[in-house]
């Protein structure tokens, strides 16, 4: 019987089956196993890459030879000083630049109206306001109007005052003006009369002029050519450049005549001027508007009208301490703090006037110059 030999039998054909192959499943070929050799590469760089980077963190460490620091407290992102200063209460509220509030006028001669001014004519001592059955009728400057004829012989009395001091400033008179109706005031009646254009009588009835308190300038006309002369006929305004002003009756504390005020101008610039005067509002329906009239120091630096900011000054403190509003802190358990940097502790205070976005404050252990927290 032949002896199989090293290369024969059931060893050897399982030599044959592992061949070139050996290791593939069944059924896989030679790109399979070139798959699973590149996860094999991609596997063992990756775990080289977390070796390494593990090796620089303990490297590094090793290094320093200990952890870091705590960090120290952070500053608070924003600051103020406790300052010493004088705080003033100010508001800012509307107002329109022109001549003052409008006043109406009555006509108070009986006829027929032939002449009227143009608004914004301006109408000075002696000079005609409006004219009835083609004669004019002039304006003299006073505080009384005339309520009686006036003529030689007739009681003293301040209407009589107010004839004889506008004759003077007309150039008509030749005594000191008193309230003395007499032949020598007829006299200087009757040359006034003359120059004016009107009837030389010597005798002045109180139709025949209109007593106002200065100089004018017509706003706007009420009546029209034709219309009885006894009727409203315009009204006027002072000449004076001012601005008028309403204010809730509530910010009365404002509204002081003789005060102060800043008046921000159409195109921006800023012009001081002074309260004149502070009046209740005629046709306020809830009867709670008051009416400031505002004189500009130069009236010439603002325009003929437009709209304006008025700012008006109201409580003032001198020399208080004062912090930012936004330092205040309220507390749990009621009132306020503040927050001094140094240290970062509260100290409790007490909030005064508001004003400029600071606040008046006071407390124990507060002194100017300390910085404390704020929130912008």
């Amino acid at each position: 019987m032949t002896d199989p030999g090293p290369g024969s039998g059931a060893g050897a054909g399982r030599d044959r089956e592992a061949g070139p192959s050996a290791g593939l499943e069944r059924g896989a070929g030679p790109g399979a196993v070139r798959r699973r050799r590149r996860r094999r590469v991609w596997a063992a760089a990756a775990v080289l890459l977390v070796a390494a980077t593990a090796g620089v963190v303990v490297a590094t460490r090793s290094a320093t030879g200990a952890d870091p620091e705590p960090a120290a407290p952070a500053r608070p992102p924003a600051t103020a000083k406790v300052t010493r200063t004088d705080l003033v209460d100010r508001v800012q509220v509307d107002g329109e630049l022109g001549h003052g509030p409008a006043t109406a006028i009555t006509g108070r001669r009986a006829g027929t109206i032939t002449w009227l001014p143009e608004p914004g004519r301006q109408v000075g001592r002696g000079e005609a306001l409006y004219a009835v059955d083609a004669v004019a009728v002039p304006v003299l400057f006073g505080a009384t109007p005339l309520y009686r004829e006036l003529r030689e012989g007739v009681p003293a009395g301040p209407d009589v005052l107010v004839l004889e001091e506008n004759l003077a400033a007309l150039g008509h008179a030749d005594s000191t003006p008193d309230d003395k109706f007499t032949a020598g005031t007829a006299r200087a009646l009757r040359k006034w009369e003359k120059a004016a254009g009107l009837a030389v009588d010597g005798v002045l009835a109180p139709g025949d002029v209109l007593v106002l308190p200065g100089a004018v300038r017509v706003h706007a006309l009420t009546a029209r050519l034709g219309a009885p002369g006894e009727a409203d006929l315009m009204t006027v305004t002072g000449v004076e450049r001012l601005v008028s002003v309403e204010l809730a009756d509530s910010r009365r504390p404002y509204a002081v005549a003789g005060a102060k005020v800043d008046v921000v101008l159409p195109d921006r610039r800023t012009a001081p001027g002074k309260v004149r005067a502070v009046a209740e509002k005629a046709d306020a329906k809830d009867g709670g508007t008051l009416l400031l009239t505002v004189a500009l120091d130069d009236p010439a630096a603002a325009p003929e009208s437009g709209r304006v900011r008025v700012v008006l000054s109201g409580e003032r403190r001198e020399g208080v301490l004062a912090v930012p509003v936004q330092a205040l802190v309220a507390l749990a358990e009621g009132g306020y703090a503040v927050e001094l940097v140094d240290g970062r502790r509260l100290v409790p205070v007490t909030p005064g006037l508001f004003a400029a976005g600071l606040v008046e404050v006071s407390g124990e252990g507060l002194a100017e110059g300390q910085e404390v927290v704020t929130t912008a």
